[in-house]
């Protein structure tokens, strides 16, 4: 069996509609701040406090949409990861990418993997995989992929540990 797959991961709608859901409801609080009676709070503290929630729901929001990206893993039969990222924005075709090792505190659930990949500069990208992301046989393909990393370098350690 060959572990080798090649996917391309998107946005997920439903990461990206659950956080503009915690948005909204950010800015829903910083409105009954302002304009609501909330226990004995001073007008200045409410003022305050909903300042501090517009702009922590701006800045999640805005942000958001500015780190919105696309991208490519591939897995070589070895267990080699290359890794290509574009903006959403941009159009065009992802390039080849540039080689990557899955970091051991990586998660690898059945329902969500959580990615932290690292170049040969000690960059890390990370890299969040819910099954909208991508088609349900990539997710399992690619999940399968990392289990069979993380347990041969697993295997390696334990064996350079042991003196064998």
């Amino acid at each position: 069996m060959s572990i080798a797959v090649s996917t391309v991961v998107q946005q997920s709608r439903l990461l990206s509609g659950l956080l503009m859901l915690m948005c909204a409801g950010l800015l829903w609080i910083a409105g009954l701040l302002l304009f609501a009676q909330v226990g004995e709070l001073s007008i200045g503290a409410r003022s305050l406090l909903a300042v501090a929630c517009f702009a922590f729901g701006s800045y999640v929001f805005f942000r958001t949409l500015k780190s919105r990206k696309i991208y490519k893993i591939h897995v070589s039969g070895s267990g080699q990861i290359r890794l290509a990222v574009r903006p959403e924005t941009e159009a065009g075709a992802l390039d080849e990418g540039e080689l990557v090792e899955l970091l051991p505190d990586s998660t690898l659930w059945p329902g969500l993997l959580l990615l932290r990949l690292q170049n040969e500069q000690r960059q890390t990208h990370n890299v969040v995989i819910l099954p909208d992301s991508v088609s349900a046989e990539g997710f399992r393909a690619l999940l399968v992929a990392c289990r069979w990393i993380v347990m041969r370098h697993a295997d390696a350690d334990k064996r350079r540990f042991s003196g064998n």
